[in-house]
């Protein structure tokens, strides 16, 4: 059996024994011969160990060098590779009613409907159903979590990929909900002179409740929650008379928040503007879109505006990653009546194109730009090169990612179907 080295030296002593070891075994092979030509000295002996290791050195780098200029080579041909068709590798029979909607989740996709919400493996197999009644059902995802509610109803629900894990009931209407990745919920409530943001767990016990009034705060427009559920963004507008005012707050609701009112924590003033969308992409990150701006924020305990961007063209259109964020412009006094403008989230200009084709549906699936109709298919890469543009065989209602580029789950009318660009 062999000796387990430990990860120590092996040398506990004089580190030039081994030199002076190979000097002594010379000099003894040369003491038994009458030619002593050959001895080699302490200094020759170091000489060649060190010429030795500079050769190793040089060759693993000469390799590392060569890995890495395949590794870029490769991925700048898999980035700019185009695709002209798809191949259907997949394909499902719906047996759901046409009203049903579907997005993606995790590994697969999520179907829900007025009656329940399954989720299902991109092979189709269900993994999960929950049955409900609900009128006007809303999702949310975060990470492996996702949340349905019954926009003005009073009931919500929040799983994982295992199932559920969360159930609210509300005693008065929800006009919006959001998921943190754990589960918990954080679900707007509208009174009637006031509106009340609630968190609740996963036992649908509330955690915590933060009321805002018309006269005072304005009406909440939307709101999002960090992925750890510990700090929360919102948007309220304000009219008096003429002039409209939008307010962008921040909630800490760990132990930061603790000592300020309401657990308000920053606070930001947006005149004559209304800034509609507000998303946390990070636990530390998070985007204002009004109607001419785009606000980057970074809060760790207190926020703070760390980059704006002023557009010059109405905002028709905002869609994010956790790496991107995307704007569909006016574009019609400049040629094509579209432009799309990417940034990252620190607010560098990644690229912009235009296009006269109106896509029901625009999207980040990694780095790249997925955008869609009922007829068209464009793939475009960071660099705004388009990698494919491509008609669907029959009218397509969803395009749905898988998370490599050119796979794609497609629901239509009759199927739903793992496609692969060729």
């Amino acid at each position: 059996m062999a000796d387990i080295i430990s990860g120590k030296s092996r040398f506990n002593g004089d580190r030039n024994a081994p030199v002076k070891k190979v000097i002594s075994i010379n000099r003894e092979m040369a003491a038994s011969t009458e030619d002593n030509e050959d001895v080699l000295d302490e200094a020759t002996v170091k000489r060649k160990i060190r010429r030795h290791k500079s050769r190793v050195a040089v060759v693993v780098t000469i390799i590392i060098i060569v890995i890495l200029a395949a590794v870029y080579i490769v991925s700048r041909v898999i980035d700019n590779y185009d695709y002209s068709s798809y191949e259907i590798t997949n394909s499902v029979n719906r047996e759901d009613i046409e009203s049903s909607k579907y997005i993606a989740f995790a590994d697969g996709y999520v179907r829900y409907s007025n009656d329940g919400i399954s989720y299902y493996k991109n092979s189709g197999k269900v993994i999960w159903n929950q049955t409900y009644s609900m009128q006007n059902p809303k999702v949310s995802i975060c990470g492996n979590s996702i949340a349905v509610a019954d926009i003005n109803g009073s009931s919500a629900y929040s799983f994982n990929t295992s199932g559920q894990v969360g159930k609210a009931d509300t005693s008065m209407p929800i006009l919006q909900i959001e998921v943190s990745d754990s589960g918990k919920m954080a679900a707007v409530l509208e009174d009637n002179n006031a509106n009340y943001i609630n968190m609740y767990d996963t036992n649908g016990e509330k955690i915590y409740s933060v009321k805002t009034t018309l006269s005072g705060d304005g009406y909440p427009i939307d709101i999002s929650i960090s992925s750890d559920a510990k700090k929360l963004i919102a948007s309220f507008i304000k009219v008096s008379g003429d002039e409209i005012k939008t307010n962008v707050v921040f909630y800490n609701f760990s132990d930061v928040g603790k000592n300020e009112t309401e657990r308000v924590v920053g606070g930001f003033n947006y005149d004559d503007i209304i800034v509609g969308d507000v998303k946390f992409v990070n636990d530390t990150t998070a985007v204002a879109v009004g109607e001419n701006v785009v606000s980057i924020y970074k809060i760790k305990e207190y926020p703070s505006l760390e980059h704006t961007i002023n557009i010059d063209n109405e905002i028709q259109k905002i869609f994010c990653s956790d790496q991107y964020i995307g704007l569909v412009l006016d574009n019609s006094e400049s040629g094509d009546p579209y432009k799309l403008v990417v940034y990252n989230i620190s607010g560098k200009h990644i690229f912009d194109t235009t296009f006269g084709i109106q896509y029901t549906d625009m999207q980040f699936d990694g780095k790249s730009v997925v955008m869609s109709n009922a007829s068209t298919f464009v793939l475009l890469n960071m660099s705004g090169k388009k990698l494919a543009d491509i008609s669907f065989d029959m009218p397509v209602i969803n395009v749905l990612p898988t998370g490599a580029r050119g796979s794609y789950t497609i629901v239509n009318s009759k199927y739903i179907q793992s496609i692969k660009l060729k």
